[in-house]
């Protein structure tokens, strides 16, 4: 499943780049990967690639969802060690997740695109291994 991730993540990079300045459309390949930590936090390892790719692709720099990413985890586990899973907490972990983009002077539209498209993706990768348990 994660290479599946992979190659549609690089296919998202691409829409990304090739119609930067004709759509208004989410970022991709973020909301992916997003979506999928949001949905499972194991897949640690491929999110950290997926989103390094990302930075340097996009930004030419790994300082600009990066470092969040690296903190998302942890966060995971400690805000589900207080309280317990909770679909609160993940939804401001998601919300958080955008403040980089916002730096980055992604249009607000664009935002809300990535969000709608990762609560997606998280709601069918959460219900893949509901499914498959």
């Amino acid at each position: 499943m994660m290479y599946a991730f992979l190659l549609l993540s690089i296919l998202g990079l691409s829409c990304n780049l090739a119609f930067a300045d004709t759509w208004l459309q989410p970022d991709w390949a973020l909301a992916l990967w997003l979506g999928a930590l949001l949905a499972h936090r194991g897949y640690w390892p491929w999110v950290f690639a997926g989103v390094s790719l990302h930075d340097l692709v996009f930004y030419w720099s790994p300082w600009v969802c990066l470092p969040w990413i690296v903190l998302m985890p942890v966060l995971l586990i400690w805000s589900d060690s207080q309280a317990g899973p909770s679909l609160v907490q993940r939804l401001v972990l998601m919300v958080m997740m955008m403040v980089p983009l916002w730096l980055a002077h992604w249009q607000v539209p664009a935002l809300i695109l990535t969000t709608l498209l990762t609560l997606l993706i998280w709601y069918k990768v959460s219900q893949f291994h509901a499914q498959s348990a």
